[in-house]
């Protein structure tokens, strides 16, 4: 079956969200004439988010699950999301309702009417906000989105997990998927040419818990030194260079 589109889902004990979720987006992909897969890539969750699922699949032909059981992590399972699509266009969004599933057609529109590369939904560009976030959490966030400026500088919001993409920019690319940044990993080192942020919304989960940890600290500085490391010493990628000469250049979109 062809695909317009592939949106993937992933998912750790989301049993409160992920039918209702799976329901949204299928029915506005649907009702903007997309034919999309769902693609849910669950980390071998212990509650009833597998059963929910498979429930769904004798109605829904278009919905995939994948269960993985080693090296479990948000990156980690988006990525083998991505290497699994069957579609060349990519739509990444949590299960939590904290991303606005009604964005999804203007993503597909950019990528493919439009040409964009990877479009990304942005709370630091104006039009965007965070709602129902604790100061210290919107403190780390801000934080971690100034210090990816420093090797990506026209993008505002490079760890929003609401993202889209052309498959083409990751084919032989080197990754390595950590925390919960894959929207960076991917600014660090695809191959991309022209990226737009978008700005969205962000409402923190009214239902189920939170997967965050203290870990994401860390495991995003190792990621940064690593995009630095990939970029200047090894040189595998220039894209700290391109970004920094688009940023000089003060294009609004690249």
């Amino acid at each position: 079956m062809h695909f317009d589109l592939t949106v993937i889902i992933p998912t750790f004990n989301e049993e409160e969200n992920i039918e209702r979720m799976i329901v949204t987006v299928d029915a506005i992909c649907k009702g903007h004439n997309i034919i999309e897969e769902i693609l849910v890539v669950d980390d071998n969750s212990s509650d009833g988010t597998i059963p929910s699922i498979k429930g769904l699949q004798s109605r829904l032909s278009n919905l995939i699950i994948i269960i993985r059981t080693k090296n479990p992590g948000l990156s980690q399972s988006l990525y083998e999301g991505m290497l699994n699509a069957q579609s060349e266009l990519i739509q990444c969004i949590d299960c939590d309702f904290s991303h606005p599933p009604e964005k999804i057609p203007l993503f597909y529109n950019l990528l493919k009417d439009e040409g964009f590369d990877m479009v990304i939904g942005s709370r630091y560009i104006a039009g965007g906000a965070v709602i129902h976030w604790p100061v210290i959490r919107r403190a780390l966030s801000f934080g971690a989105a100034l210090l990816g400026r420093l090797l990506i500088p026209p993008v505002k919001d490079s760890g929003s997990g609401f993202f889209a993409l052309n498959k083409k920019i990751i084919n032989g690319t080197n990754l390595t998927p950590r925390g919960f940044r894959m929207g960076f990993e991917i600014l660090g080192k695809g191959k991309w040419s022209k990226v737009k942020e978008i700005p969205i919304t962000f409402i923190d989960r009214e239902r189920g818990s939170s997967k965050m940890k203290m870990s994401i600290i860390t495991d995003y500085l190792k990621q940064w030194f690593h995009v630095l490391y990939f970029n200047v010493i090894k040189r595998e990628s220039h894209n700290i260079f391109k970004a920094w000469k688009i940023f000089l250049g003060a294009k609004s979109d690249f």
